[in-house]
């Protein structure tokens, strides 16, 4: 008896271990699709999907809540799980989340499709980059091919083809339960535990034809996150920050515009321009909102240079905060602006004008009782090249300048004022040029040529 109670001691003392080390060395990868899916997301999903495969992951979980993003980002990301050599679950999560537009295309894609509580999944209608529906024929087309891949992805994966094809077509949404009860979704979890556990075991056909089984319940999570190039990305696709963006690119290069030559300011607004330009062309841009935009520019710019005593700027604050407002309505990529950095970008652009214009108008006003023989003799320093009219630097403004002396003038030089004619000044160079030496062949004398022989 004890030689049996022994033996069975033993073999608990080895089983346990023994059935505890596979768990223990199972894994699996998670990444998130948090916010709008652009093609810094599908960069880092598909060195998610890499590690998986690497790590010989039991599957790869996609933790999503999006409001859609980028087609072609969107249409990469499925191919890439059609293909994937691990099982792929996508998880909407957490509660109030959502799978909108190209993230219920992904989600379709997935060998699972899990939701929590209260999320919802569709509405992923195709419309152009300015948030608007396509127009004419071209809408069919697309249509029609986005339509084509949700019936075969449905399809393989034994959804709905019903509801696959009604969310680009009528943009169809369902909530969790809807989804379950129509077959789209295969579970609802309330966590992440609870997921893994009902994962458990579940079979996946992978692209080439391969069924495996996931072993979920004691796996252990490797987390994959955004490099520091895709986070700057990311952030460069966000709304305020692309207005922000497009905000500094216009002070920098008004900036230089009238202060010519100092170049750090054109440097700056010449950067965020490009770099304004770039997110806009990835969100869905609102032509309109756009348009007020580029109206408010141009109000402001008019008042520097014929002063309305601020109407026109007044104008062009009111027209950047309706533009910034409705840039990004209706976007597919979810992209908006908030209010507070909407009235931030007002009120320093307006006062920046204010200064601006401010500064022009007292550097040009002439104080009472005098003329313009006021700077007659003042010096200054010229901030571009004088061929023969240019800009300068006199009595702290700068000033519309021709040359009138004999001696060029280039950025740079110190000049003189010689008159004034309204704007205009007239000046010289401060100092002339030195006198080239000139050099030339002495011929020798005839006595110094007799010596020379003698």
């Amino acid at each position: 008896m004890k030689t049996l109670t022994a033996m069975l001691v033993s073999a608990l003392a080895i089983g346990l271990p023994m059935r505890a080390m596979p768990a223990s060395g199972r894994t699996y990868v998670v990444v998130k699709m948090d916010g709008p899916i652009m093609p810094p997301t599908k960069d880092c999903f598909e060195r998610a999907l890499q590690r998986a495969v690497r790590e010989r992951a039991t599957l790869l979980l996609v933790e999503m809540n999006t409001p859609g993003g980028h087609g072609g980002a969107m249409r990469e990301i499925g191919q890439l799980i059609l293909n994937s050599r691990v099982p792929v679950v996508v998880y909407v999560t957490p509660s109030g989340a959502r799978a909108a537009s190209a993230g219920a295309i992904i989600g379709l894609t997935a060998h699972v499709l899990a939701m929590a509580p209260s999320t919802n999944i569709g509405a992923a209608h195709p419309v152009m980059a300015t948030g608007q529906d396509i127009p004419g024929a071209m809408r069919e087309k697309v249509v029609n091919d986005m339509s084509a891949f949700i019936r075969t992805v449905a399809q393989r994966r034994g959804k709905s083809v019903t509801w696959a094809e009604s969310i680009i077509r009528k943009s169809a949404s369902s909530t969790e339960t809807e989804a379950l009860k129509l077959g789209v979704a295969d579970m609802v979890a309330g966590s992440r535990r609870e997921l893994l556990m009902r994962l458990d075991g579940r079979r996946a056909t992978l692209g080439d034809g391969t069924v495996v089984a996931m072993r979920t319940v004691g796996a252990r999570a490797l987390q994959e996150d955004p490099t520091w190039v895709e986070r700057l990305l990311l952030l460069l696709f966000d709304g305020n920050v692309a207005l922000i963006l497009g905000a500094v690119a216009f002070y920098g290069i008004v900036a230089e515009i009238q202060s010519p030559g100092a170049i750090f300011p054109g440097v700056i607004g010449s950067i965020a321009l490009v770099l304004s330009l770039y997110s806009m062309t990835v969100l869905s841009v609102n032509g309109a909102g756009a348009a007020l935009l580029v109206l408010a520019a141009i109000l402001f710019v008019v008042d520097i240079y014929a002063p309305t005593h601020g109407v026109l700027t007044a104008g062009g604050i009111t027209a950047f905060v309706i533009g910034a407002l409705m840039l990004f309505r209706d976007s597919s990529t979810g992209a908006r602006v908030s209010l507070a950095v909407v009235a931030a970008l007002a009120l320093v652009t307006g006062a920046f004008f204010v200064f601006v214009v401010g500064s022009l108008i007292r550097s040009r006003r002439m104080p009472p009782g005098t003329g313009p023989e006021e700077l007659i003799g003042a010096s200054g320093k010229a901030r571009s090249d004088l061929d023969p009219e240019g800009k300068v630097f006199v009595d702290g403004a700068i000033w519309t300048a021709v040359s009138v002396g004999d001696d060029p003038v280039r950025a740079g030089d110190m000049v003189i004022v010689e008159a004034r004619d309204g704007l205009m000044l007239k000046v010289r160079r401060a100092e002339g040029y030195e006198a080239e030496p000139i050099y030339r062949t002495r011929r020798p004398s005839a006595t110094e040529g007799d010596a020379s022989h003698g």
